[in-house]
């Protein structure tokens, strides 16, 4: 498996459910394991992709995504994460501002 084309690929994956909205991804929460067969360098990789809370408190959203692919003798496995806290108002936080307190806007 060529590994720097599936790893940009789990990385398109992972980019493409950041940029979805807000309730579609929260909707997502939970169903089944997305699957889907890509070829990349004339080779088949398989990509898994979950989406889970990432905290008990629903707070943030985390989605993994896996790729199976052909190796020497065996399956190669590769996987990657992304979370993405959600805010109280239900609108995404930008990784820098994560941790830090809001402030009060009047």
């Amino acid at each position: 498996m060529n590994r720097v084309g599936a790893y940009g690929a789990l990385a398109n994956e992972l980019e493409a459910y950041r940029e979805l909205p807000q309730p579609t991804l929260v909707a997502l929460v939970g169903s089944k394991v997305v699957s889907k067969v890509v070829v990349l360098d004339g080779e088949e990789l398989q990509l898994e992709i979950q989406t889970v809370w990432a905290s008990p408190k629903r707070s943030a959203v985390r989605i993994t995504a896996i790729a199976y692919g052909p190796s020497h003798l065996r399956t190669e496995r590769l996987e990657e994460c992304l979370t993405i806290p959600l805010d109280d108002l239900g609108s995404f936080v930008r990784r820098k501002d994560w941790g830090r307190p809001k402030e009060d806007v009047r």
